[in-house]
Parts: structure tokens; C-alpha cells; sequence
């Protein structure tokens, strides 16, 4: 085993970037000086010396080095690839440029960004690299996942070639894809428990009790006879059992309201504020932008849900006394913004860390847009209040 090889397993091992670590055992080559002369010698021997697929292409788009992981991945030889430009047949069935042609090109952070969209990025550890993950169909059977750095190699300040590294992340998506499912069924459990308790509580728990005030009513009207302390003492009954009613009906609506199934987004909207208010004396608005349509079911009980449990939290945490929401339709997507102007919060550096934050209901907002394949973001300063806005596709 080379000391290269050496090195770059322990890198591996201690978590550092893989275009990073390789990179750093380039560049450390190049300045010593030594064989600057030999540039390529060097970039093959660290390429061969790691697990991960690799490739170099030069200003020309000629690749110039193919690494042993890589043959294996494309079951394309090195000297079958050396000299050409035909890197493209790693990734794709037709001829398109690939990451690292971008970065020999010098291309701007537009160019890239149209090219992959939101699944590119700037390399948040190399300067002038570019890292993506993307779902290539024509590698293995069923495709595959890889996350793939393009990093620029320069000599002595001069752009000599692109270096890309690919990374089979297929794994951590499968898992992924398994959890989502695995939330998304138990959230569907949830309000399908959710729907049945409030059905339950409406038709059973309720009817009983109105009974039990027809019988009160009855009984009274039928004993004329009663001393006032009994007629007092049964109308506190009444009142008493008439206050459960209403409670057991105002519960029965916040676990599953009926007017989400029958009339949609906007009327259960339109209830819930009235019931913030009442709860925590909040004034909220709703502002509609677009032409209001109903969506998939399951997607206005989402938006439902993560509307409510914002209104709350903004109840419970924020001291507000009034707060916006707005919802506007656009041809593939709803975008929700709401909006207080409460006490707000530090942030934390990532979403992932609200739960140990304490922040576990816009914990679960962000779960639920994830189940969604949406855009979730805060805003939020102490003093200033906070805003949640996501972006989730329609069919």
C-alpha cells in the first residue's frame, strides 16, 4: 500500500470531504515544487491511490487521467478513455458537458445553476469547486445516486485541469427514501386515529351528553314539586354538562375539523383563526395571491396542520398580538408564508437541530415539508418576530 493510499484512508476515515482531502494531496505535490514538471505522475498516483471514482480532463476537455475505481465503475479502460471527451458516458445515454467541463470553462455561478439547478452548489471547502448530487438512470441496473465535486487544478497559478470525484450515495438515499415512507405512513395513521377520535367523540361521547340534558330538562319539567336548593342544584348540573358539550364538540374539531374534508383549505383557515383568537387573543389575516383552488386532500390537511401548529407556537411562545398569513398559488407550487412580529429566537445553524433546540413544533413543520419534497425556511430575530415560508409542488 502507498503512503498516498495511506493518507487518503485516513482522511476517509476521519470524515474529511473526499475532493477536499484529494485536493489537499495534490496541491501539497505542487507547491513543494518538486516534479512540477511531472504534474500528471502526480495527480495519477493520487487518483489510483483512492476508493472513490475520479476522472481529470484537461483545459481542452481531453481527459487525461482515469483511475482504477473508475474503470471499475464504467467498465470503460483507462486507454480506451485517454484522449477523449467522452466522460459524458459515465453519467449519460447522449453527449452533454459534465461537471468538470464547467470548471475548465471558468463558468459562472449562473451557467452552473442553470445547468443543475438547486442541486448544485459551491464547495464550502475548496475555492473554485462545485459540488451536486444527482440520480444518474444509466448507471447499474436501476441507477444510481452520486454526489460529485468538480475542483480546478492549478499549477504555480495557472488552470492547467478539473479534477471530478464521484461518491455512490444511493445508499443514504434508499434509506431516506424508507424513512420519508416510514413518516409518511405513521403520519397517516395519525390523522386517520385523529379522524376516527373526532368522529367517536362527535357521535357518541357528545350524543350522550345531550341526553343527559334532555333528561335534566325533562326531569325538571315533570317536578313541579322540587324545593329551589334542588332546582339549583340541578340546574348547575345542566350548565355544567352544556360547558362539556361544547368543549368535547370544540376538541372533536380541533383533532379533525369537518369543514377541512368538506370545503377545503381557505374555510378551515378561516375557522382556525377564529379559534387562535379566542385561545390566545391573536388577530390573524389571510391574504390569498393567485386563483384559490382545492388541492390533493392529503396536501391541504399538511398545510392545515403546519398552519395550526405555527398559529400556536406563535400563541404559546411568541407574545403576539397579531400575525399574517399568506398563501399564494402558482401553477406548480403553493408557497406559505406566516409571519409574526413576536419575540423571536435565535436560530440554530442547521434545521436539524431544532429538536435539541427545544423548537419541536417547527421540528415537526419541517418534517412534514420533507414528506412533501418542499422548500422550508425561517426567519427569525429576537425582538423582530418570525416568519416560516415553504414551498411545496402540486400535482
Amino acid at each position: 500500500m502507498t503512503s498516498i493510499t495511506v493518507i487518503i484512508i485516513l482522511l476517509i476515515a476521519l470524515g474529511i470531504t473526499a475532493g477536499f482531502l484529494i485536493l489537499v494531496v495534490i496541491g501539497v505535490f505542487l507547491k513543494k515544487g518538486e516534479m512540477a514538471s511531472d504534474t500528471e505522475k502526480i495527480v495519477s498516483r493520487v487518483l489510483d491511490g483512492t476508493p472513490l471514482p475520479a476522472f481529470e480532463i484537461n483545459t481542452k476537455h481531453k481527459v487525461i487521467q482515469w483511475n482504477i475505481a473508475l474503470e471499475a465503475l464504467s467498465g470503460i479502460k483507462k486507454a480506451d478513455m485517454l484522449g477523449t471527451d467522452n466522460q459524458w458516458k459515465v453519467f449519460y445515454e447522449s453527449k452533454r458537458p459534465v461537471l468538470a467541463n464547467f470548471i475548465v470553462d471558468e463558468a459562472n455561478e449562473e451557467t452552473i445553476f442553470a445547468q443543475y439547478g438547486n442541486k448544485a452548489s459551491k464547495s464550502p471547502l475548496i475555492k473554485g469547486a462545485y459540488e451536486a448530487e444527482d440520480f444518474f438512470p444509466a448507471m447499474g441496473e436501476k441507477g444510481k445516486w452520486y454526489h460529485f465535486t468538480a475542483s480546478p487544478i492549478i499549477n504555480r497559478g495557472v488552470l492547467v485541469g478539473a479534477i471530478e470525484i464521484l461518491e455512490d450515495v444511493s445508499d443514504r438515499h434508499t434509506a431516506a427514501e424508507n424513512l420519508r415512507y416510514h413518516l409518511g405512513q405513521v403520519t397517516k395513521l395519525q390523522e386517520e386515529e385523529r379522524k376516527y377520535l373526532a368522529r367517536e367523540l362527535h357521535d357518541t361521547t357528545v350524543q350522550t351528553l345531550v341526553a343527559l340534558l334532555y333528561q335534566i330538562d325533562n326531569f325538571l319539567a315533570d317536578k313541579p314539586d322540587l324545593t329551589e336548593g334542588q332546582v339549583t342544584k340541578l340546574k348547575g348540573m345542566y350548565q355544567s354538562l352544556k360547558r362539556a358539550v361544547e368543549d368535547v364538540r370544540n376538541f372533536s374539531r380541533r383533532l379533525r375539523p369537518p369543514v377541512l374534508d368538506d370545503l377545503g383549505l381557505l374555510p378551515v383557515l378561516e375557522w382556525l383563526t377564529g379559534e387562535i383568537k379566542k385561545s390566545y387573543n391573536i388577530d390573524i389575516g389571510i391574504e390569498i395571491v393567485g386563483e384559490h383552488r382545492r388541492l390533493d386532500p392529503d396536501l391541504e390537511l399538511t398545510l392545515f396542520r403546519i398552519i395550526q401548529e405555527a398559529m400556536i407556537n406563535a400563541g404559546k411562545y411568541a407574545k403576539v398580538e397579531s400575525a399574517k398569513v399568506t398563501i399564494e398559488y402558482l401553477a406548480d407550487l403553493v408557497r406559505v408564508e406566516i409571519a409574526d412580529k413576536g419575540q423571536g429566537f435565535d436560530l440554530p445553524e442547521k434545521v436539524g437541530s431544532l429538536p435539541r433546540e427545544g423548537k419541536l413544533g417547527l421540528a415537526g413543520i419541517a418534517e412534514r415539508i420533507e414528506l412533501l419534497s418542499g422548500k422550508f425556511e425561517i426567519k427569525s430575530t429576537k425582538g423582530a418576530g418570525t416568519t416560516v415560508v415553504l414551498e411545496v409542488p402540486v400535482k
